[in-house]
């Protein structure tokens, strides 16, 4: 729903080389307790500036609903509803309270631009269009050889489109809730660049170099390259949100 930066080949270029330089992930030992603690924390230090900022974009899910997972990988995720589900692995690997906030504002990010029901809206589409689509190429081949295949071409379609749906807008909206954690964190005062060290470790984590067209999320270097133009913008804009698309 937001203008965001063009991503500069020289930012990428300078990002997938400190991917490739930096060490492999470290994961801490850490207490239930702990978890709560530093989840709790960081929520608490960007929860005010949240709300504000949400409430400013008027298109999304003000209201959120946050629980804590036991699974151990660098992981979160929104739901419906609200609904914001942090994995512990996220503060196992994170190497401070900052970048959990990061995570956080990043999920709060989508629901915000309300990205939850936008994807079941392109999901939805895409399924009736690839139904329709090879619905028709069915039909034309039942004509022809006899043995009806309209039902199950119009499955598939359905099936593959409704994939097609859900990830045709998907790296944009992960670049847009990028943003909007950026801005979470400088509305905040927390320092983006402390807590862009999680992206790092995320690139670090996953191996993937460069995007592709039907990857949900954009590839770690291009999501720290975003990142970085998106704090610039911020700064120079003094935490103003950026133009509507």
């Amino acid at each position: 729903m937001h203008r965001l930066p063009e991503i500069d080949g020289g930012n990428l270029s300078l990002a997938q080389g400190e991917v490739q330089s930096a060490g492999a992930p470290q994961r801490r030992s850490v207490s239930d307790q702990e978890v709560d603690e530093t989840l709790n924390a960081a929520l608490r230090r960007i929860r005010p500036a949240a709300t504000q900022i949400c409430h400013e974009m008027r298109v999304g899910v003000c209201t959120w609903q946050f629980r804590v997972s036991s699974n151990r990988s660098m992981n979160a995720s929104a739901g419906a509803n609200g609904l914001i589900v942090v994995n512990r692995g996220i503060v196992e690997y994170a190497a401070n309270e900052d970048e959990v906030a990061m995570v956080i504002a990043h999920e709060i990010g989508h629901q915000a631009a309300d990205h939850v029901a936008t994807g079941r809206r392109n999901q939805a589409v895409g399924a009736l269009v690839g139904a329709v689509l090879l619905g028709a190429l069915g039909t034309v081949a039942s004509y022809n050889s006899g043995v009806n295949v309209t039902n199950s071409a119009a499955r598939t379609g359905a099936n593959i489109g409704g994939a097609v749906g859900r990830v045709s807008y998907s790296k944009e909206q992960e670049r847009e809730a990028d943003y909007i954690a950026a801005l979470i964190l400088y509305r905040s005062g927390i320092d983006p660049d402390k807590a862009r060290g999680f992206l790092v470790t995320m690139a670090r984590a996953s191996g993937r170099k460069e995007t592709g067209m039907l990857d949900s999320h954009p590839a770690g270097p291009e999501r720290i390259a975003g990142w970085d133009q998106a704090v610039a913008e911020i700064r120079a804009t003094n935490g103003r949100l950026p133009q509507r698309a």
